[in-house]
């Protein structure tokens, strides 16, 4: 099992932008800042899938 370390207003569904698209590379960006933020959103979307599962699992959302 994963720890959270996100604060529920980085959780929420109205302040959570949505996942950089890989076709579009921002501008002046190199390849490594890319990645990085490539692997960032996986591991946000990670965290957020077993979030949802445990809330499933035990019935309670344990950040409020």
């Amino acid at each position: 099992m994963s720890a959270v370390t996100f604060s529920p207003n980085t959780l929420s569904r109205e302040t959570r932008s949505a996942a950089p698209k890989a076709g579009k590379a921002a501008a002046g960006k190199g390849f490594f800042a890319r990645l990085m933020d490539a692997i960032i959103a996986a591991r946000m979307e990670q965290a957020e899938r077993e979030l949802s599962r445990y809330v499933q699992l035990n019935g309670r959302d344990p950040l409020n």
